[in-house]
């Protein structure tokens, strides 16, 4: 394949598709690579401004994507080009400042599409950006959308002087790394927002400082739980309540999950059928509502509530990732006068809950990306080693035991009949040992075609050994695979814990070294290691 094959092949990765992949465990990240992320999400989330966050991707993105020259690009109304805003690695033909195309070039592909774009420049290149930095000695780059609201703003960008520098991990981390940038940039124009209404509004002085409480401490928050105990501590100062909710959609089955905040579980039931309820209403309005009085209200929550002595309420919808993920709720026994500046407010107030939800999601997609495997989407290396060594430091020495699981003839199958079904056959394999283990126990994939079961035996090997029995029973049936039928065996090696070998390393070492005997001795089967 020639250079320009290998230019034209760009690789559009969608957000959505990204986040599937995230929440599926397929983007792998290793440990200082978690690490330089870690830190990047702390220094991005203290920024000050829109500059400084920006300046901080720059300076921050080699320790996570290593490259030779990083760059973040705005679009210009006025011009309707890409600025170059903020830059690491050489200046060259393209410092700050310096203006691309929307057509034509990269960055603009990016931010046009909302996609990531992968491509690998030569000297047949046509658009603009390839054409000045290949003249520089770059060989490579990757591009990611920065969108706000569903409009794009611009783009990070990151280039190599390497052709194979970047693949599609790299890629999707940059659209994290994108996605990250644009939470934040999200909360500053918030505070933005919330700062300009404080100027122009003395009255809401006191509620828009709880708007900037409400910011600071949801920054720090680490569940959704925290956020809603902060959340409604600070509703509470804002319009006093004797019933507080957050009402959960959920579309597949237009109900509402309810969690109660404060006051009393009037409505009796923890799902809702979302049919004829005031939190449709705004839901599908996708504004804060005030309800005045519900004796007048034909809504089923309504009258449920008025059962109760309640009059009025406040629905405010949080939205997440451009939808309504569900509605907050304060109702109380007194009518009230609404303005048009409390529902800014308001409205404030649930974008901000809205952006720590997608901050707090994204931290899960991470924390799961970087503990499981990309194939199978089973705990991998790094979260063995961690459960093996909690398990001891709790004080289960002589309890644990280690399965070293390694495929017979799985090369064979790779090379016979391709990658792709040697992926899917590792995770059917996967699924079956999973169904023949207990539910306590660790299954983990540590590399090509080795999968660890950590277990629990009781100072005895007679659970170990049956399970081990199991598992080569299981895997020995045939699979079955786009119509070709795969047979394959497996060799296991086990070991145990005890006062010697008492850590994680130790003893993957030694069911390694059994796993060997076990393929000596015929394969498919199982030797025992605790010298």
């Amino acid at each position: 394949m020639n250079g320009g094959q290998l230019r034209k092949q760009a690789l559009p990765i969608t957000g959505t598709i990204m986040v599937n992949k995230i929440a599926s465990g397929l983007i792998a990240l290793d440990p200082q690579v978690s690490v330089a992320l870690a830190h990047f999400i702390t220094a991005v989330t203290a920024a000050a401004s829109e500059s400084q966050i920006y300046a901080t991707l720059a300076q921050n993105l080699k320790s996570i994507i290593p490259n030779e020259r990083a760059s973040v690009t705005l679009l210009n109304p006025a011009s309707n080009q890409l600025d170059v805003f903020a830059l690491h690695g050489k200046e060259g033909v393209l410092p700050v400042g310096q203006s691309l195309p929307l057509q034509n070039s990269y960055t603009g592909q990016a931010v046009v599409q909302q996609k990531g774009q992968l491509h690998h420049i030569d000297s047949d290149d046509k658009t603009f950006d390839g054409i000045l930095l290949f003249n520089e000695g770059i060989q490579s780059i990757i591009n990611a959308p920065l969108i706000i609201h569903g409009k794009s703003v611009g783009a990070i960008n990151a280039a190599s002087t390497r052709s194979q520098s970047f693949n599609t991990q790299s890629l999707e981390l940059l659209m994290l790394v994108a996605r990250l940038v644009s939470t934040n940039l999200e909360r500053q124009k918030l505070l933005r927002e919330r700062e300009q209404t404080a100027s122009r509004y003395r009255f809401y002085a006191t509620q828009l400082e709880n708007m900037h409480h409400l910011a600071q401490e949801l920054s720090e928050a680490v569940s959704i739980a925290e956020t809603l105990k902060v959340c409604e501590a600070t509703l509470q100062s804002i319009i006093p309540s004797q019933r507080m909710s957050y009402a959960r959609y959920r579309p597949e089955s237009d109900t509402f999950e309810i969690t109660l905040l404060t006051g009393s579980d009037v409505l009796n039931c923890r799902y809702m059928d979302a049919s004829n309820t005031g939190l449709k209403r705004a839901l599908t309005e996708q504004q804060p509502l005030y309800y005045s009085d519900f004796s007048n209200s034909t809504f089923k929550d309504h009258q449920l509530l008025y059962e109760k002595g309640m009059i009025s309420a406040w629905s405010i919808p949080i939205r997440l990732k451009g939808k309504i993920a569900g509605v907050l709720n304060a109702a109380s026994a007194e009518k009230r006068t609404p303005d048009d500046h409390l529902v800014n407010i308001l409205g404030t107030l649930g974008a901000i809950v809205g952006s720590t939800f997608e901050r707090l999601k994204i931290q899960d997609e991470l924390i799961q990306q970087v503990n499981h495997d990309t194939v199978t989407g089973l705990p991998n290396r790094r979260m063995l080693y961690q459960q093996i060594n909690k398990r001891i430091y709790n004080g289960d020495l002589h309890k644990i035991a280690v399965l070293f699981v390694d495929l017979d003839h799985f090369k064979n199958v790779n090379d016979t009949l391709g990658h792709q079904v040697g992926d899917e056959l590792l995770c059917l394999i996967g699924k079956r040992i999973r169904k023949i283990i207990r539910k306590s126990d660790l299954l983990a994939r540590i590399g090509g075609d080795e999968f660890v079961v950590l277990t629990e035996d009781r100072d005895s090997a007679s659970h170990s050994c049956e399970t081990a029995n199991r598992i080569i029973q299981c895997l020995s049936k045939p699979f079955n695979i786009n119509g070709n039928t795969v047979t394959i065996g497996a060799s296991i090696g086990i070991s145990h814990a005890f006062q010697d070998l008492c850590k994680a390393d130790d003893m993957i070492k030694k069911a390694d070294i059994a796993m060997y005997d076990a393929k000596k001795a015929g394969r498919n089967t199982f030797r025992i290691n605790n010298k």
